[in-house]
Formats: structure tokens, sequence, C-alpha cells
């Protein structure tokens, strides 16, 4: 038998992207969670067939007689081509809307009436269009997004007997006057260990305690400095005691090869 060559590893289960997620307008990492965003009716609606994140920079290589081939450093990204391709189950107002990207929506007579316009106005630019999925090593979601998206004004609607219409839409991301450096995206991907909080504040001589989850086996927590702050583990537990006023972090590790790391900062106040 020959001899099997595979990249599979200890750590492969933890870093699959598991199916489908969810679509939301002007969601903000670090403030809000899924439930959240939920709740605050940020969600676009529900989607049938999965999505589609595409990133695709635009290089340019720099030519140069006599050169047989690509020569790195002679080479510049002209730009990025950003897009979120979904299909929406549900048929609203907002994702009609937000499928044309140029156009305008009154509402009176019990309906909301949408109509296409010439132009685009700042108004029609969405802050950001953003996919929230799973991935199989953390339960923090994995989340791509589209910045300052608008949708390309593609709108198709078929509808037959027997089956639900769905509708379509790729929203694209937009470089903005203020942002001309900045690509129109950023992809959050979760550490596999996660803390309950990443910015702690103690008082001198006071305690406060910070919950690790998604951990291999065990956790250390070391502090770059012991004069401003010490920690103590229970479990999954830090304890950080505050020894003098400052600031300093903690980082911890756990038991895998190579080791999941997180970092904690810390204040300690008089």
């Amino acid at each position: 038998m020959h001899k099997l060559r595979s990249g599979l590893n200890a750590n492969t289960k933890k870093h699959l992207m598991l199916g489908e997620g969810a679509i939301f307008k002007n969601f903000i990492v670090g403030t809000d969670t899924y439930e959240s965003a939920k709740a605050a009716g940020k969600l676009l609606g529900a989607c049938q067939g999965g999505s589609t994140f595409t990133v695709t920079a635009q290089v340019r290589e720099i030519s140069v007689d006599g050169i047989p081939g690509q020569v790195a450093d002679l080479e510049e990204i002209d730009r990025w081509d950003v897009s979120l391709q979904t299909t929406f189950l549900e048929v609203t107002a907002d994702t009609l809307k937000a499928t044309l990207g140029a156009a305008t929506s009154t509402h009176a007579d019990g309906y909301t009436k949408i109509e296409g316009r010439t132009d685009f106005v700042s108004a029609d630019y969405v802050q950001n269009i953003t996919f929230v999925g799973s991935m199989s090593g953390s339960d923090a979601p994995i989340i791509l997004q589209v910045k300052n998206a608008i949708g390309n004004g593609a709108l198709s609607l078929n509808v037959q007997n027997g089956n639900e219409a769905t509708l379509p839409c790729t929203f694209n991301g937009r470089y903005t006057i203020d942002t001309l450096s900045a690509p129109p995206f950023a992809i959050y991907y979760p550490d596999i260990m996660q803390a309950s909080n990443y910015n702690v504040t103690v008082k001198d001589n006071a305690t406060a305690t910070v919950t690790v989850t998604g951990y291999d086996t065990s956790i250390t927590a070391t502090p770059a400095s012991s004069s401003i702050a010490t920690t103590s583990i229970s479990g999954g537990t830090i304890t950080i005691t505050g020894e003098g006023v400052g600031t300093t972090t903690i980082t911890v590790a756990d038991a895998a090869s190579p080791a999941n790391t997180l970092t904690i900062n810390v204040t300690v106040t008089e």
C-alpha cells in the first residue's frame, strides 16, 4: 500500500466553516452580536442557497525589457473588487430596494412604492453589508464585511407555481473619498479561544475575573508586568489582582500544539 499524505491534522476539525449564515446591514463588530443585531432590525432577511464573498485584487505587473517573467516587488495593486452575492428568500421592500441600489421608497395607501433613479446619492450606500457565519472550532462567529456597500442594480424575480420566488442580489463594496487607502472589506476570523472580557479595569489590591472558553485541556495566564497585575487560574476562570497602578497585558495560552493564545488588556487604578 502506498504511503498516505494528507493535510489532515489535529486542528482540522476546528477550522471548518459550517453551513450558511445570516446577512445584516450596518453590523458593528465589537458592539453587535448575532442576537442583538437581529433584535435591532439589522437582519436583511432569510436567504436560500448560501452566499458568496469575493475579494479580488487587480494586480498590475510592471514590465521591464529583458526580464523573462514576473518579478517580486515589481507589481502594484491598482484596486480591490469586493462583493457579497446572496439570494433572498424573503422578498421585502428592504431587500427589493437594497438589490436595486439607486432607488427611492415612499409609503402611502397601504403600499411601499419603490422607484429607480438615474443617479446615486449618499444614502444609497450602506455602511456595511455583513455575513455572519459559524466556525467549527469557536462559539464566536466568522464575520465577512463589504464596506460602503450598494446593490448592483440587477433585479430578477422568477415567480412560478409550486415554488417560492427568490431574489438574487449582489452587493458591491466601494471606496470612499476619505478611505482611498483602505480596501472596502474586512474579515473577522474568530480565535479558537474566547475571553468574556478583553479589556479589564480593576482597582489596586482588588480582583476581577475573566472566563475563557474554547481552550484545549488547560490554560496559563502570564502578565507582562507582575508589578501591575498578577493572576490565578481555576479551570477556565482567571482571577486578576491589581498590584500597582498602571497598564499591562496578560497572555493566555492553552495546551494545544501549537498553542492557542489571546491577549487581555489590564488597567489598574487607585
